[in-house]
């Protein structure tokens, strides 16, 4: 969910904006042999686990980098003001540096490497559920979420992964800087957590609706009735308004929580006895950090609601009862 810290966050710490895409679900049926397991979303992925798993490992050095943002930027606030001129801005310079090849470098390789899944991942969805016996319908709505399928781990796993990042390291970091402001930042986790907790069942209900609709849209668009087609879009808007609202909701109660501990936090890091320039924006920084990072934990929740119903939808195929 964009927000009005996102800005604030991007212009001071982050160099770049990491772009994020959406995901979907339904339950299959029946045992499915050998053969069919290895056609399933997951057998067809599994070839390419080894370069998943590099992608994934230069992701973690990129975060990383990003984590050190504040610091570093800390370090050279006090070093320029103490007089000790341009060598302050040397950690900054090195961090910026090392965080710009890996993210390009990723980016490059990332790109290539879900397109190729993607092709293997359609193609193999689409013959195994025509020899299902399903219909077209069906298969084309199910084309377009395996590629919202693939996209979830290009996208929204790295996305996980920097939210998960950003929250242990950001808050580790604060107790480096204030030991009551990292305690402030930690306790709102729990309740912050449980919110979205709930959120995420709504979700994963309205996620399968929603979904269910979506794969009755060829036949609405076949059939051609003035009525069906109104009555099968204003459905889709019904479901999709249902999710937002509970999204809103979830956010609203978890942000009027977050509100209170970044008072605190201002509050106590500015009144520490010789506290520096410096030390003050990076520990505000990693504040919003992890704000920035829980503000898109709801949509986050969602994404993952989608991918486990678009998962079952994808590998879909005759029941076989046994």
């Amino acid at each position: 969910m964009l927000h009005r810290r996102d800005a604030i966050f991007a212009i001071t710490i982050s160099p770049r904006i990491k772009s994020t895409r959406t995901s979907d679900e339904r339950s299959g049926g029946g045992v499915m042999s050998e053969d069919t397991k290895s056609a399933t979303f997951f057998g067809v992925v599994k070839p390419y686990r080894m370069r998943i798993s590099i992608t994934y490992s230069v992701m973690l050095f990129e975060n990383i980098f990003e984590l050190l943002y504040p610091f570093a930027i800390g370090l050279a606030i006090n070093g320029l003001i103490a007089g000790e001129g341009i060598v302050s801005l040397s950690l900054f310079a090195a961090i910026w540096g090392l965080q710009l090849i890996t993210a390009t470098a990723r980016q490059l390789y990332d790109t290539r490497l879900f397109a190729m899944i993607y092709s293997e991942v359609a193609s193999s969805m689409i013959l195994r559920q025509r020899d299902a016996g399903k219909a077209t319908s069906e298969i084309a709505a199910r084309s377009v979420m395996a590629r919202e399928a693939v996209d979830f781990f290009e996208f929204e796993i790295p996305a996980m992964v920097t939210a998960l990042i950003t929250l242990v390291g950001g808050v580790a970091m604060l107790f480096v800087y204030n030991v009551l402001a990292g305690a402030a930042m930690l306790l709102i986790l729990l309740p912050v957590g449980l919110i979205y907790r709930k959120y995420g069942k709504r979700s994963f209900a309205l996620t399968q609706r929603l979904n269910n609709r979506h794969e009755r849209e060829v036949g609405a668009i076949e059939d051609g009735s003035h009525f069906r087609v109104k009555k099968h879009f204003a459905a889709l808007a019904r479901w999709r308004i249902m999710l937002s609202d509970a999204q809103a909701i979830a956010w609203a109660i978890a942000d009027f929580i977050i509100f209170g501990a970044v008072m605190a936090v201002l509050l106590v890091v500015t009144q520490e006895p010789g506290i520096k320039a410096g030390d003050v924006f990076a520990a505000m920084a990693y504040v919003l950090t992890i704000v920035a990072a829980l503000d898109e934990a709801p949509l986050l929740v969602e994404q993952f609601s989608r991918l486990v119903d678009i998962r079952r939808r994808v590998d879909e195929t005759e029941e076989v009862t046994g």
